[in-house]
């Protein structure tokens, strides 16, 4: 028996066991169907993201979900000590509006709050000054996201917003992004950004240390799903394939944590995966739902087919961009019949 199949199969027993009790437990039920990637432009250079609705009011009825998005520098602007939850909540004032035009089909939310570059300025300053960076030639100021005490100032940022929203019934899952440094995609260190970093501190050791504890960071939340981002772990240039088996025993590890509100996601979906991926979404599925997806361009070639191999791995839902043109110029019936495949869970006929 192989040692990949003996973590397996361990991990299938007790995720077993876990998902059996969970069944007990008060969890929201999870997104399906179609998700709206939600607020992606921003007002400017540094600019807050712009929660708006209107591609989905443009295409109701279609929709399960939208992703509410906020930055940890709106939130807690000046120190550890403040709370602005105005941008989430506003988002939410228009989730509810849109939810009584449409009885028939409401919107779940993920809430997704955006840190690293997008952290506050005291935070960027914890354990010495703001690293200056450039990355795809954008100048980035970023903290030092894989530190313990950088670490420890998210988590009380977790602890201020479950105690806010956790029991808000339209939000059914919570992405986990504390590790994250330039997208929401906490795995990812993008290379040309690995010598300013390692200059400043960053280590290996570290970053797997920030990863494996996401769980642990966001224990405050209770009765939302969270969701796992999960791509083979590079932390710099000439780095291959990355480590698969380390992001393999992190969303394990999460499964025997939480159970079935561990929700598995990868945001790189499309008919032209890269190879690395093909062992993460073989696992993702072999570990069950909940499985999500987010299209890797805004509007992939071959849409149809990107959405049929997201459900072909245990997709239940799939987050589609609603900008750049994204899924506003796709037809409604299209989008129908995407958002019934993924409701129903049952594939695509004939794949």
């Amino acid at each position: 028996m192989t040692a990949y199949r003996e973590i397996f199969l361990a991990g299938s027993i007790v995720f077993t066991a876990l998902a059996g009790a969970a069944q007990a437990q008060d969890i929201k039920s999870p997104l399906r169907g179609l998700i709206s990637m939600g607020a992606y432009r921003f007002v400017g250079a540094g600019g807050d993201p712009i929660n708006t609705l209107e591609p989905l009011s443009a295409k109701p009825g279609i929709f399960g979900g939208l992703v509410v998005v906020a930055t940890w520098k709106q939130l807690q602007p000046t120190s550890a000590s403040d709370f602005d939850h105005s941008a989430i909540d506003q988002a939410m004032a228009q989730v509810r509006a849109y939810n009584e035009r449409n009885p028939q089909k409401p919107l779940g939310v993920k809430l997704r709050i955006w840190g690293g570059f997008e952290a506050p300025d005291w935070a960027k300053q914890i354990g010495g000054d703001p690293i200056q960076t450039v990355h795809n030639g954008v100048p980035r100021v970023v903290g030092r996201f894989w530190l313990p005490a950088y670490r420890q100032a998210w988590a009380h940022l977790q602890q201020q917003l479950a105690a806010r929203y956790d029991k808000w019934p339209l939000i059914k899952e919570v992405s986990m992004t504390q590790c994250m440094s330039y997208t929401a995609e906490p795995f990812v260190v993008p290379p040309d950004v690995a010598a300013p970093l390692r200059a400043a501190g960053f280590n290996d050791a570290a970053y797997k240390n920030c990863l494996s504890n996401a769980v642990a960071d966001y224990a405050a939340w209770k009765e939302s799903r969270l969701v796992l981002t999960v791509n083979p772990l590079r932390t710099g240039p000439n780095q291959g394939n990355g480590d698969v088996a380390f992001t393999k025993q992190v969303m394990l590890n999460c499964r025997k944590a939480v159970g079935r509100r561990c929700v598995l996601d990868n945001h790189d979906l499309d008919t032209d995966l890269p190879k690395p991926l093909y062992p993460l979404y073989a696992y993702m599925k072999q570990l069950g739902p909940e499985i999500e997806f987010q299209t890797y361009v805004r509007t992939p070639k071959d849409f149809d087919g990107t959405i049929k191999m997201g459900i072909s791995y245990g997709a239940s839902s799939i987050e589609l961009y609603q900008d750049y043109p994204g899924f506003p110029i796709v037809p409604d019936a299209k989008l129908k019949q995407w958002a019934t495949w993924l409701e129903k869970n049952t594939g695509v006929p004939g794949h």
